[in-house]
């Protein structure tokens, strides 16, 4: 609009802060394209510029009763140009919050390991309080890797001892294990 209708752009701001929808309409309609341009110009993104614009007017209806506006043009415009360098000033200390962070793959990899950690500490105190012969059958087969005719012969057991009390040592480890998983589901 040329500045020949100042008159008119004041009605449009009186208008506007009563509440007019209309009023609203055409002042969204005739700066549209301008702050848009003005967006682009500092952000180089159109799709940044469209959504600095849009917060833009929807600031203006939402805060029509209580901005004070002498001139539609400038106030627009300045608008525009604070909301530009707000959002590439969040968007800068957003990146470099993220580049502080380890990598989701990291960040994965970390969980994982920490769920393994916590998982081999809570089959310990499981293994840990297992009946003496048992405990000693489950550590010998499991982390020693020894075969059941060796430890029959360590242990001075059956074969079909050292079955039952592995078979024990496996039933109390896999219900624990049950019971604990009904907490992290």
């Amino acid at each position: 609009m040329p500045s020949s209708f100042q008159p008119y752009k004041n009605i449009l701001i009186h208008r506007l802060k009563n509440g007019d929808e209309k009023a609203f309409t055409e002042i969204y309609n005739n700066y549209w394209h301008k702050l848009l341009g003005i967006g682009y110009h500092f952000t180089k993104d159109k799709q940044m510029a469209e959504d600095v614009v849009h917060d833009v007017m929807l600031s203006l209806w939402q805060r029509k009763n209580e901005v004070s506006i002498d001139s539609l043009d400038a106030y627009l415009a300045t608008a525009v140009k604070f909301a530009v360098f707000n959002m590439l000033a969040k968007s800068k200390r957003r990146d470099e919050i993220m580049d502080s962070f380890p990598s989701e793959s990291s960040t994965n990899n970390i969980e994982q390991q920490l769920d393994a950690k916590f998982l081999e500490d809570y089959t310990n105190g499981i293994i840990e309080q297992m009946p003496e012969k048992t405990r000693l059958v489950f550590e010998l087969s499991r982390h020693h890797s020894a075969s059941n005719k060796e430890i029959a012969q360590k242990v001075n057991l059956s074969g079909k001892s050292v079955e039952y009390h592995l078979t024990k040592a496996l039933k109390l480890l896999r219900e624990k294990i049950r019971q604990i998983k009904m907490f992290f589901v």
